[in-house]
This record gives structure tokens, C-alpha cells and sequence, in this order.
């Protein structure tokens, strides 16, 4: 079947995907954009200061040739030749226009022929530069078209009663190879570069996902087997550099929620095996039992004594039942159950109550509490149900001659006592300490101890269900398990209410 939500994040993935290279696409075209009218504005204006260059250059030099003529050191011959020579000049030949002209704009000397009236366009610069060389002498005065391509300058020259008209189109490909060489280029390289890596660095970080996804449909199935591949979850991976902490956290998480899973499926199927042996034994004695009475073989002067140990044999399957359905309720707290009482009068009746167990293996038990009252809250019934599983469970991993010790402490911060059980036992491997408080759990299947391994499963129930916690450490001073668990201080009472 396919998940439709999966779908969807995938499909907005992508969508945020493409949102993005498209907005990288957009940011590096109005770039470039920018660049391109930059370079049509450098090409325009280097024009521009061409033009003016050059009409300012023959404009100087006519004005010389002049001078000298006028003075008589040249003859009008070499003047006419001299003015030919200077407007058709190689060192201009990157100009497209050059006249000579007098007052009235009638061509006199030009590189395009001669002996014809100026057209409109440069009349009106040739006025302008008229009016504005009355005030400075020898003024350059240069007008450009609307798009600024077409550029046109102008000198008047009173004196000599020459006017010089330079006129020059920008040519649009200059700009265009200016653009492609110092921006184009470079900018698709860029982006180019800048796409495969946003595409590379994108299906390095969905990578991790993709893997925790199909870990998790595995397991969802039921195969416990399925890990997150250890390269998302090793920080000294090179995949670190581009993966999240957060990212490694989850697909360790979901490692970790998967090994409990796997944990559970095999403590379950023990479990059920367990159950099914102790199940089938009673029903298999009660079984033999009434067939042998049915059938004659028990006389009926042995009804009482072996309905007894038919009795026995459905307390053990009633006891097992209710261990199963109270681990499963515990955590369910009444509220008109809660109360207040001594935590010191509970530890000190547990430690006598289990005086015969602990006189069968001679382990010394002692409590160390805090003087004065040790008032606690809560559903009194279960949290002295939590301390005689801990001190059971404690007597059964404690050798003989050995010893557990109880004490309390005060958490005025927290409002909370804490209690710690000590044993001299073996304790339990750093690595197994969580998983004690898991259903049907046994740290040591091998051994053959009596119940389901749901003692200190229930204890984590109780104490959840109050708020409270319990961990499970190693005792510096006796050297075994250390069970460390809280239970909860009366609530405050309400001043104004007690007014």
C-alpha cells in the first residue's frame, strides 16, 4: 500500500527543492541583468568620452593651423592639406564621423566627402556648442540619442570661424562581448557550480532520511533487524560534515527505539514460552487429577486431599494471571486513593515482614533515615508494593551472609524523598541496567528464578503513574545493584483555603 503522507513530504520536498534553484536561478538573472546594463553603460560612456576626446583634439589643432596661416607662416594649400590629413587620419579611424564646417554647418573637410549642409541632429549640437563656447573658449559640447548608443560633440571656434563636429555610434556588440567575458561566463560557471552543489549538498542531507524511513517501514513490518546505516549515526563519519547533530540524534533514536523493540519481541516470546510451561504443568496435574477421580483410580476417601492440590494448582494459574493484567494497569493512578503517611513506619515493616527470607540466606539488612517524620503522598497500597519488590528482588541476587541497605533522603528542592536499595549481590552489566525495568525481562534468563520478570516492570509503572522515576546503578560501598527511586512529598497546602 502506498502512504499517501509519505507522498505529500515527498512532493513538497521536491517543491521546496525546485523553489529554491529557481529562486537561485532568478536572484543570478536579475545579476546579471545589472551587469549587462552596467556594461552597455560602459560602452556608452566610453563613447561618449571618445567623441569628446576627438573633437577637442582637431578642434586644437585646426585652431594651430590657423594661427599659423593667419600669420602667414602657411600657404592655404598646405592648411587645406593639413586639415585633410588631420580629419582623415588613421589615429581616428575609430571614429565614424568627422566635419570641418563654418558658422552655418556647410561640410567643408570631412572623412565622408564634402560641400553639403549639416542634417538637423548635428545643427542643433553645433548651436549648442556655439552658445556655450561664448562664455568658455574652446568648449566641448557633446550630445548623445535617447539610447544613448549615437554620440555627438561639437567645438566652436570664433576665431577662426571653424566649427568641428565628431560623431560616433556605440557599437551594442562591444557591450555584449564586455558582458560575456567579464560577467557571463563567470556567472554560469557559477551557477552551474552553485546548482550542482545545492543538488549534491540536497541529496546528502535527504539521504540520511530516505535510510530512517525505509529503517522504520522495516521495522513497522516486524523485521527488528533493520538498523539506520552507522554512517548517519557516527559523528566521526565524513557524512557529519553535512548532516545535523539533530538529524544523527533521531537516526540513533530510532536505532535505539528498534533494539528495544527487538528486545521486547524476544523477551515476549519467552515470556509466552514461560507462560505456556507454567500454564500447561498445573493443567496437566489438574487434568490427571480429575481423570484419576473420574475414572476410579483416586478413591473417594482421597477427594479432599487431592481437591487441595487441585486448588493449589489454580492459585498459581490465577496468581500468574493477575500479575499479567495489573502490569498493564498500574501506571493508572485513583485519585481518591492518594493520601499521606510515614515512609520510615513502611521501610521499617517490609525490613521485618521479610525477615524470614532474609534469615534463610543470613543477609544482614539495615536502614539509614533521616530523623524526624518522613511524610510521603500517594496510593500507600502500591509504593509499599514498589519497596517490597525492590528489597525481593534484592534478597534473590544476594548471596548468603551478604547485605542490603535502605536509606532515604530528603529533596526539599524537588519535594521529594529519595530512596536508595543497596545489595552486595553480583549487580547488573552497565548495558542491561535500563532494560530491567522492561516487561518480562530476566537478566539472567539461564538461572531458574521464579517469576515472569515483571517485578520491577511494575515498580517503574507505580511510580510513573505518581510522577515519579527510578534507575537502576552500582553501589560504591557494597558493590552490587543500587535501585535509586523517588516518592512524593505531601502537596502544599493552600494558605488562603486553611483561612
Amino acid at each position: 500500500m502506498i502512504d499517501k503522507n509519505r507522498n505529500v513530504n515527498t512532493t513538497f520536498g521536491l517543491f521546496l527543492t525546485l523553489f529554491l534553484i529557481i529562486g537561485t536561478v532568478m536572484i543570478f538573472a536579475v545579476l546579471v541583468f545589472l551587469s549587462y546594463q552596467n556594461c552597455i553603460s560602459t560602452v556608452q560612456n566610453d563613447n561618449i568620452i571618445l567623441t569628446d576626446e576627438v573633437c577637442g583634439a582637431i578642434g586644437s589643432n585646426i585652431k594651430s593651423y590657423d594661427f599659423i596661416r593667419n600669420s602667414g607662416g602657411m600657404s592655404d594649400e598646405a592648411f587645406n592639406a593639413l586639415v585633410d590629413f588631420e580629419v582623415l587620419s588613421s589615429k581616428y579611424s575609430n571614429v565614424d564621423k568627422i566635419y570641418v564646417t563654418d558658422d552655418h554647418g556647410m561640410v567643408l573637410y570631412s572623412n565622408s566627402g564634402s560641400g553639403f549642409l549639416l542634417d538637423d541632429t548635428y545643427l542643433l549640437c553645433l548651436e549648442a556648442a556655439r552658445i556655450e563656447d561664448q562664455s568658455i573658449e574652446g568648449l566641448v559640447t557633446t550630445r548623445v540619442s535617447d539610447d544613448r548608443l549615437l554620440s555627438t560633440s561639437a567645438v566652436f571656434l570664433p576665431e577662426s570661424d571653424y566649427c568641428v563636429v565628431v560623431s560616433n555610434a556605440a557599437n551594442p556588440s562591444q557591450a555584449f562581448d564586455l558582458f560575456r567575458n567579464s560577467t557571463l561566463l563567470p556567472a554560469a560557471v557559477a551557477l552551474l557550480a552553485a546548482i550542482a552543489l545545492f543538488v549534491g549538498f540536497t541529496q546528502l542531507m535527504i539521504r540520511p532520511m530516505r535510510n530512517i524511513s525505509k529503517v522504520t517501514n522495516r521495522a513497522g513490518e516486524g523485521d527488528f533487524s533493520a538498523r539506520v546505516d552507522a554512517k548517519y549515526t557516527n559523528y566521526d563519519d565524513m557524512n557529519s560534515i553535512v548532516i545535523s547533530s539533530d538529524l544523527q540524534e533521531m537516526a540513533r533514536n530510532v536505532n535505539d527505539m528498534i533494539e528495544k523493540l527487538e528486545n521486547q519481541e524476544h523477551d515476549r516470546n519467552i515470556f509466552i514460552s514461560s507462560v505456556a510451561h507454567d500454564i500447561r504443568t498445573p493443567l496437566t496435574s489438574i487434568n490427571g487429577f480429575v481423570t484419576a477421580m473420574m475414572d476410579g483410580t483416586i478413591p473417594a476417601d482421597q477427594y479432599e486431599k487431592y481437591m487441595t492440590l487441585i486448588k493449589q494448582e489454580v492459585d498459581r494459574i490465577r496468581k500468574l494471571i493477575i500479575s499479567m493484567t495489573e502490569a498493564s494497569s498500574l501506571s493508572h493512578i485513583d485519585p481518591e486513593l492518594m493520601e499521606a503517611f510515614d515512609l520510615r513506619d513502611v521501610v521499617t515493616d517490609v525490613i521485618q515482614n521479610l525477615e524470614p527470607q532474609l534469615s534463610e540466606k543470613e543477609i544482614t539488612a539495615s536502614a539509614v533515615l533521616p530523623e524526624g517524620e518522613l511524610m510521603v503522598f500517594g496510593e500507600a497500597q502500591q509504593l509499599c508494593r514498589v519497596i517490597v519488590n525492590i528489597i525481593t528482588n534484592a534478597i534473590k541476587f544476594t548471596p548468603d551472609n551478604g547485605q542490603i541497605r535502605v536509606s532515604v533522603q530528603r529533596d526539599d528542592k524537588d519535594r521529594k524523598m529519595v530512596i536508595s536499595v543497596e545489595d552486595s549481590g553480583p549487580g547488573v552489566e552497565k548495558e542491561k541496567r535500563n532494560r530491567v525495568f522492561e516487561s518480562f525481562y530476566k537478566a539472567d534468563p539461564s538461572r531458574k528464578q521464579e517469576g515472569f520478570g515483571l517485578g520491577l516492570y511494575i515498580c517503574k509503572q507505580i511510580l510513573q503513574g505518581h510522577g515519579q522515576t527510578i534507575v537502576l546503578g552500582q553501589s560504591e560501598d557494597l558493590g552490587g545493584a543500587d535501585f535509586i527511586f523517588s516518592f512524593p512529598y505531601p502537596p502544599e497546602q493552600d494558605k488562603n483555603a486553611e483561612n
